[in-house]
């Protein structure tokens, strides 16, 4: 059983002026001897934890941030306290995916 939050600023990402920098947040606080770094189509990136599997997923258009999810577990822990920095909120409540 998967469980995935997906975050967004108040306004929405079309106004979000810091995707690049909240971009460069996760680069440094996600780094490569812990994390997978995985980039299966160009407007997408994925971290994947080494240690429980969870995720922080990013769908971008250019250089802006569309979309962005995470996994509970490592991940969320990890990530949320960037994401309050960048004052981002939950969107919806949470959702479980699996069988």
């Amino acid at each position: 059983m998967d469980k995935w939050q997906y975050f967004a600023p108040v306004c929405g990402w079309s106004t979000f002026a810091d995707s690049s920098a909240l971009s460069a947040a996760f680069w440094m606080y996600l780094p490569e001897a812990d994390w997978h770094y995985i980039n299966l189509v160009a407007d997408s990136s994925v971290w994947e934890s080494r240690k429980d599997s969870s995720m922080v997923r990013v769908h971008y258009m250019g250089e802006n941030i569309l979309e962005l999810s995470v996994q509970y577990g490592i991940a969320y822990e990890l990530v949320l306290p960037i994401l309050l920095q960048f004052k981002l909120v939950p969107v919806a409540p949470a959702i479980e995916l699996g069988v």
